[in-house]
């Protein structure tokens, strides 16, 4: 049923004159961290943009909670609370306090004690102007009010962009005390691995607008791994799971399905001498080059093709 789904997407995607976003197909339950990773032009604020109908799609289908937009916009937006990538509101020269005003007026379950937890752990002074506050402090301002709305889903666009380690550690405490109840949902944008590493339960590898891949992060590390045999095995790239092949006194062998590769290497006769994880940033990279690999392919079929 599409409301068990904190987030659908159904082949949703938008076109623009040298850019083109999906199709996107992903389902996000209720009460996980999911982090979107990618390079930067990757997609990943345009993905956001859709999931807010700040964008519209040319195809496909977003719901939120069951509910696709429409005569229910402002009902379903004010479950969301987002975090852009850029600021909002400098040019009206507003104080801090003449925002949160403006903006409580519209969230019906807005907590003027969670605003005023965060905007005391933040240091945040009420009297002072948007438009002087330095990126970082900016980016506690756009987080602290985003939680303050009491939401059901937070979209956090790049949010330590810009913060100090302090505040840094301040933001990821308040994630995890938003995710508490179990019930609620976060979907984070990020360049930091270490964000990926702590708060995510999924994690989605997009890439040229395409959703590279969607899974559990434990999966996702449990199947990624760094091997090294001490064969010169030349047939090493065509093993299961094989994505990267390295030669040097120990053969390095990079796979994304790790128990497979093992299990051939054991019934090849050939031991495996170490075992390392692979970092997020490294499975981004060799995903990258799959499908790099994969659009030069077709381009040469329909070359073919045109012939």
């Amino acid at each position: 049923m599409s409301d068990t789904y904190a987030i659908q997407f159904n082949g949703a995607g938008k076109s623009f004159d040298s850019f083109r976003l999906g199709p996107i197909d992903l389902r996000v339950e209720p009460g996980v961290v999911v982090a979107v990773v990618g390079p930067n032009g990757s997609g990943k604020t345009t993905l956001f943009q859709m999931l807010l109908n700040i964008v519209q799609p040319d195809e496909g289908v977003i719901r939120i909670f069951g509910e696709a937009y429409g005569q229910r916009e402002v009902e379903i937006k004010r479950r969301i609370g987002y975090v852009p990538d850029s600021s909002y509101a400098e040019e009206a020269g507003w104080r801090i306090d003449e925002l949160v005003r403006f903006y409580s007026h519209w969230y019906p379950a807005w907590s003027p004690e969670t605003w005023r937890s965060l905007s005391e752990r933040f240091e945040l002074d009420p009297k002072a102007k948007v438009s002087l506050l330095s990126k970082g402090m900016k980016r506690r301002l756009a987080f602290s009010m985003a939680v303050a709305q009491s939401p059901d889903l937070l979209v956090l666009d790049e949010p330590s962009s810009g913060l100090d380690p302090f505040a840094w550690r301040i933001m990821l405490d308040e994630i995890r005390q938003f995710m508490a109840d179990g019930e609620r949902t976060v979907l984070i944008a990020t360049h930091t691995i270490e964000e990926v590493r702590r708060l995510a339960d999924y994690v989605a590898f997009l890439y040229d607008g395409k959703l590279l891949d969607y899974r559990v992060k434990d999966t996702l590390i449990d199947d990624w791994k760094t091997l090294w045999i001490e064969a010169a095995f030349e047939e090493a790239a065509e093993l299961p799971g094989v994505v990267d092949v390295e030669l040097g006194p120990l053969t390095r062998l990079t796979s994304d399905r790790a128990s497979e590769t093992e299990r051939a290497l054991e019934e090849a006769g050939i031991a495996v001498a170490k075992r390392q994880q692979v970092e997020l940033d490294e499975m981004l990279h060799h995903m990258i080059v799959a499908e790099k690999r994969k659009q030069a392919a077709s381009g040469r079929t329909e070359g073919e093709l045109h012939r």
